[in-house]
């Protein structure tokens, strides 16, 4: 019986550094050898250790309870829905450049890192608002939270997406 996994790449944090307490944070995985579909990749990811992050200061991997302002237990993957990189990158692009202009050079990392794989991507799944139920003891703390998944499937890879704001 082989166990799927996802591989770790590499990890991207992207900070706006523009007085707006804006990040993205890309997280990049090589999905398993084995035949997977989406809602596999997905339930992988969130089973994942690095998926363990409360996005508020803390590591990733060092709180396998939380992630981002959810516990973590309260996140399936019929949470995702699917969505259009048509649609994502405005919503996200707008999110990014509504308090203050971007530097050129956070621009330029957010095409290359974001907004080109968001292009790409053979898939597009964004974490729904589960709402203040789901909730973690201090969950809410940021503004906005963002959470999408990229797969694409032609470079063999799953990307993690949290864009959010203190």
């Amino acid at each position: 019986m082989t166990t799927l996994l996802l591989e770790h790449v590499d990890t991207v944090f992207i900070t706006f550094a523009n007085g707006t307490y804006q990040w993205v944070d890309i997280t990049r995985f090589r999905p398993p050898a084995e035949a997977c579909e989406d809602r596999c990749l997905l339930g992988l990811l969130i089973a994942h250790d690095l998926y363990g992050d409360n996005h508020a200061g803390g590591e990733p991997g060092t709180d396998p309870t939380r992630h981002g302002p959810y516990w973590r237990d309260r996140i399936t993957p019929d949470h995702f829905d699917p969505d259009a990189a048509a649609t994502a990158e405005p919503q996200l692009r707008t999110w990014a450049e509504q308090y203050a202009q971007l530097r050129e050079d956070t621009r330029a990392e957010l095409e290359r890192e974001l907004y080109a794989p968001l292009r790409d991507a053979t898939t597009v799944y964004r974490l729904r608002d589960l709402g203040t139920d789901a909730f973690h003891d201090w969950g809410g703390v940021h503004d906005e939270f963002h959470e999408l998944v990229l797969i694409d499937r032609t470079a063999n890879l799953l990307t993690l997406v949290v864009a959010a704001d203190d």
